[in-house]
């Protein structure tokens, strides 16, 4: 793949299944998505803050289901993080977990308040020894009281919650030993970042941009490849907090265009608009106006006409017992803006 564009492992929009190492051989959500050619771009979370909660031991299928924090403590947690619209991830350094010595004193656990928001991409942390020391977390405040800038800037979080999906465990536990080894990016495992069919799937705070399908290899190719301020396309999902629209057609306009640079598109403005003569079976149909910046003072506009549709109802993952269907956009035209 020259322009690194298409979904990795697909050709002509089909692909067969991937041998998994260690897995039973039923098709999992990951190969099934990958043979029925879903696309991975515009698929990344709704979220642009992110509390990380360092949690070593054993994890449930979500983060404050009262696995590894305190249930009391993960209710408070969980009404506090909606509240203020923050998600909760709980992280682990890769690999096996050395067990603690009797008697020794554990040390204290890492948390971190990550902003991608584009006026903030920043991480500030603290340290907590007691599930009760989290109650003193303010998830409202820009910077909590207890909170330091102080720490590492360059996170990549590497999913693995296998009680959430087990394609997540079997892919991305390879993914976090590779990039912690063979990068200078802090690594950490974490709970369910979304779209455990696109495992193993990765997230850069404090950017918020995520990737997936990866293996070992592509993973350290994404990671090094974005040092040298370039996205590598055909494994990247859209950055968080992002709405999918806009992610679409970012994605689009860098493919037509093509221009891998980091953050050389914004999208400036999206309405929806009328079906225009012969496309009157188009539900939804939306204009966005993306600006390229090549260079300090050089812009160029384009405007994309994009349809709105729902792919055909799936599993989307391992554990699911009901078929979904998923948003996604359709360019249907593009053209440089006046």
């Amino acid at each position: 793949m020259t322009l690194d564009t298409c979904a990795p492992g697909i050709s002509g929009g089909h692909a067969a299944a991937s041998p998994i190492q260690g897995a039973p051989p039923e098709l999992r959500c990951a190969d099934s998505a990958r043979m029925r050619g879903e696309p991975l771009q515009a698929s990344a979370v709704r979220y642009s803050r992110f509390l990380l909660l360092e949690a070593p031991g054993g994890w449930g299928s979500s983060a404050l289901d009262g696995t590894a924090i305190d249930s009391a403590v993960a209710r408070w947690l969980a009404a506090e993080a909606a509240a203020a619209d923050v998600n909760v991830l709980l992280i682990r350094r890769p690999g096996r977990q050395a067990p603690s010595r009797p008697g020794a004193a554990s040390r204290p656990a890492a948390w971190a308040l990550a902003d991608a928001s584009p006026e903030a991409e920043r991480v500030m942390w603290g340290s907590w020894s007691d599930p009760a020391d989290l109650l003193d977390l303010d998830l409202t405040a820009d910077i909590p009281a207890t909170a330091a800038e102080t720490g590492p800037q360059r996170l990549v979080l590497v999913c693995t919650n296998g009680k959430r999906d087990q394609c997540c465990a079997i892919r991305g536990r390879p993914v976090a030993v590779a990039a912690a080894a063979a990068t200078g990016w802090d690594t950490w495992e974490c709970s369910h970042l979304g779209g455990h069919r696109f495992a193993a799937t990765i997230m850069l705070l404090p950017t918020g941009d995520m990737f997936g399908w990866l293996d070992p290899a592509s993973a350290v190719d994404v990671l090094r490849r974005y040092d040298a301020g370039q996205i590598m396309l055909s494994h990247y999902r859209g950055r968080a907090g992002q709405p999918a629209l806009e992610q679409a057609a970012l994605h689009a306009t860098a493919v037509r265009l093509g221009d891998f640079s980091r953050g050389a598109f914004q999208a400036s403005r999206s309405r929806p608009v009328p079906a225009p003569p012969g496309l009157a079976d188009q539900a939804d149909l939306w204009e966005v106006t993306v600006t390229r910046r090549a260079a300090p003072g050089e812009e160029a506009s384009y405007r994309l006409l994009m349809a709105e549709s729902k792919l055909a109802p799936s599993f989307l993952s391992c554990a699911d017992g009901i078929a979904k269907a998923e948003t996604r956009y359709e360019v249907l035209s593009f053209s440089t803006a006046e």
